[in-house]
């Protein structure tokens, strides 16, 4: 019962969101929010690696892939390559 809560819940967070960019379209955005909004992608990948990595294991494959994929990144500056190397090197490595 408490899953169906937590849903509820995250559903109405969503929504309050939502309402309040539609009501609102005419106001400015804070210039501190703005700059925090830049981080949101990396805030976002960063907790979604944590939570693979800590849920198993230790995965030799999820591993590597995790470490080729921070080493694309480092070295291009860019979210997408960093995320398709490490699909790529993951995936490969299942198949190996």
């Amino acid at each position: 019962m408490s899953n169906l809560w937590s849903i509820v819940a995250m559903a109405a967070g969503v929504y309050a969101l939502r309402l309040g960019g539609l009501l609102l379209p005419q106001r400015a955005v804070p210039p501190g929010v703005q700059q925090a909004l830049r981080f949101l992608p990396v805030a976002l990948l960063g907790a979604l690696v944590v939570a693979t990595l800590s849920g198993r294991g230790y995965d030799p494959t999820t591993w590597v892939a995790v470490a080729g994929a921070g080493l694309v990144g480092w070295a291009t500056r860019r979210m997408w390559a960093c995320i398709l190397s490490g699909m790529a090197i993951y995936w490969l490595l299942r198949l190996i």
